[in-house]
């Protein structure tokens, strides 16, 4: 199970290399702007949920993030052994999209257990054309399970790195947006478990997309 305590030689390692290196590196080629860090809680559990428009979302958002970020991604990703250690050594793990994963769902709820930042994109796979798609249940349920709020967020200009049908890299502009903390617990309070699900995920997308519309 990945690991949600490090030690200092790590800390030191993934800020430098994150939050220095590959922060500086990402600002200069894409003049990335974040903005709404206010939201964002110093401590305690949270699960962050943003659209997911490009494989490099996850990458930016991390770097631009100020605390670690623990990213559910798809199993095929891990299919490689190398890609695999490299995805955990950065705090990442597996999820099977297309079935109920108990395992991930349970490292999940580890996580927020450990009060440290879960990463999910809600939607379930990529939208290239940039299109808010409709939020899968299991982020609901981990934010009830896992008694956390949720931090909604969005990215844009990454789908634009790469557009087809060119071939080559292109440098647009990557806005990342925070929104306001969605406190799960007072729905809760005031539905049942299913209905609250619904409308956990309701919120949250509704959240995103309204903080899409201002950065696209």
């Amino acid at each position: 199970m990945i690991k949600t305590k490090h030690g200092k030689a790590y800390y030191i390692f993934y800020k430098v290399l994150a939050l220095s290196i590959l922060k500086f590196v990402l600002k200069i080629l894409f003049r990335i702007e974040v903005s709404g860090c206010d939201n964002i809680p110093k401590n305690g559990k949270v699960i962050l949920c943003s659209n997911h428009i490009s494989y490099i979302d996850p990458v930016v958002i991390g770097a631009f993030f100020p605390r670690y970020v623990y990213f559910m991604g798809k199993m095929e990703l891990f299919k490689n052994k190398f890609l695999a250690s490299f995805f955990t050594f950065f705090n990442s793990f597996s999820v099977n999209r297309f079935a109920v994963d108990r395992k991930a769902i349970n490292t999940a709820i580890k996580v927020l257990k450990d009060d440290q930042i879960l990463g999910m994109f809600p939607e379930g796979t990529r939208s290239e054309e940039g299109i808010i798609k409709k939020g899968k249940k299991g982020m609901g349920l981990i934010s009830i399970i896992g008694k956390s709020p949720i931090l909604p967020a969005a990215i844009a200009g990454t789908n634009k790195i790469i557009q087809k049908p060119h071939k080559r890299i292109f440098f647009p502009k990557i806005r990342i947006m925070f929104g306001d903390l969605i406190d799960t617990s007072n729905i809760l309070k005031k539905h049942g478990k299913k209905e609250a699900v619904d409308i956990i995920v309701e919120k949250t997308m509704n959240s995103i997309k309204n903080l899409y519309e201002k950065i696209k």
